[in-house]
């Protein structure tokens, strides 16, 4: 989004401009709230988190699964869906299998699960679309190959955080499907 700055004509010592009229300043304020309007509510900064066009939703949020499942060939990419930090790397017994946990700022975290290997590390920045995270795989109590997506509202699985629905914050991206378009 690109801004133009319109300025005005310099006013003289009664405050008129040289056509007559009157210049009005808009507060810097003012200013500076519609540009963080326009970057906080911006889930289309996220990104299709496995690099796959041919990567499909196998099964969507809903009460009794709290995440997407992304389809995809054994062994492609998994990219996380903004830039952020690494917070766990590694192997979990709570049927997720090898998974990556990455905090995003502002209490927004992404979970990223049934790995064939993980790529990351704890404290590990990475980039949105960009660094390779693991890699699709069926591990834990996964019955094919696919990334089980989870964001959260908070540290995942702490009291008081809770899941949100993925699919706003990834659709977009350089490996988004055209079916998802």
């Amino acid at each position: 989004m690109a801004f133009r700055v319109l300025r005005a004509p310099a006013p003289q010592p009664d405050g008129r401009t040289p056509a007559g009229s009157r210049v009005r300043r808009v507060p810097m304020a003012a200013l500076l709230a519609v540009l963080l309007v326009g970057a906080v509510a911006a889930p289309a900064s996220a990104a299709w988190p496995v690099a796959s066009r041919s990567s499909y939703i196998s099964q969507y949020f809903h009460r009794g699964h709290r995440a997407d499942d992304i389809a995809a060939s054994r062994g492609t990419r998994i990219v996380p869906i903004r830039t952020g930090r690494v917070v766990f790397a590694g192997w979990k017994s709570n049927c997720g299998g090898y998974q990556v946990w990455v905090y995003h700022g502002s209490g927004l975290y992404t979970a990223y699960y049934h790995m064939s290997h993980e790529t990351s590390w704890k404290g590990r920045w990475v980039t949105r679309s960009t660094t390779t995270i693991g890699y699709v795989g069926a591990t834990g109590c996964a019955t094919g190959p696919h990334t089980h997506v989870e964001v959260w509202k908070g540290y995942p699985w702490r009291s008081g955080s809770y899941r949100v629905n993925p699919y706003g914050y990834i659709d977009s991206g350089s490996y988004l499907p055209l079916r998802y378009r």
